[in-house]
């Protein structure tokens, strides 16, 4: 492949990914939440970051946003030359500032690439310059890329919570308070913890507990429903028997 820069907006979900080339980003306008391998944290407009090849990162724009993001075959020459390795950049994840210095050379960047797009070479020129002050802030002045501590996300608070509130109506922000962190973030922390959303886990959570009282219990079917928080009797069987293979009755009988 060849080096790529282009202006995107990052959509207002959780997404995640990983691919074969180091990529840098930094936010044009508005700002997105980014964790990379355990790192977290925030691309602005005066803080980007850098995701190295094959590292899983999850990422959520913030409201309304423009990003620059540059794409770079992890064995370019030019990250290895013989004056300067610019490799040592994409070492590990991390997030660096940007300096009135820098802002001012990516306006020039996106002038450019407005005018020469299209031109292979014109993008590697960019980038590579970019890359060159981006190494001499870093490495040279001393300024190490930034290390964002793992937060680490307790689902036993989650969990308890949950259960004493199982009957009730629960949101994902609700969710998000208890473990005190912003919703989006709580979003990508959690699946990166558990592998399924807060709202997938929180209905497992109900489903397990309905399927405790139809074993322990002979609680009517509407009334398990009421207990686990599900708005109806019809809602909790279609959801059980998505997720149990089984309709109620079915797993009381053989339990």
């Amino acid at each position: 492949m060849n080096t790529a820069i282009r202006v995107n907006r990052l959509p207002n979900s959780c997404l995640s990914h990983d691919h074969e080339y180091h990529q840098l980003v930094v936010a044009l306008s508005g700002k997105a939440e980014f964790e990379i391998e355990g790192n977290q944290g925030i691309v602005t407009p005066w803080q980007g970051c850098l995701v190295p090849s094959e590292h899983t990162h999850y990422y959520e724009g913030i409201g309304s946003n423009t990003h620059l993001i540059i794409d770079l075959p992890h064995r370019h020459p030019l990250l290895q030359s013989s004056v300067i390795d610019l490799s040592r950049l994409f070492d590990t994840p991390g997030y660096f500032t940007i300096d009135s210095n820098l802002k001012l050379f990516l306006t020039f960047m996106l002038k450019e690439i407005k005018s020469f797009g299209d031109d292979p070479g014109t993008a590697d020129f960019l980038a590579f310059a970019f890359l060159h002050r981006l190494h001499q802030r870093i490495f040279q002045q001393e300024a190490p890329l930034k290390q964002i501590d793992r937060v680490t996300l307790k689902l036993d608070l989650i969990d308890r919570y949950i259960a004493e509130h199982l009957a009730e109506k629960i949101s994902v922000a609700q969710l998000a308070d208890v473990a005190c962190m912003s919703e989006s973030h709580f979003h990508i922390m959690f699946r990166n913890v558990a592998g399924i959303t807060p709202h997938q886990y929180l209905i497992q959570a109900r489903l397990k507990e309905a399927a405790r009282l139809l074993r322990h219990s002979q609680s009517p079917l509407n009334d398990i429903a009421e207990q686990t928080g599900f708005t109806s009797q019809s809602a909790l069987g279609n959801a059980f028997k998505r997720y149990f293979q089984l309709t109620p009755g079915q797993f009381r009988q053989q339990h």
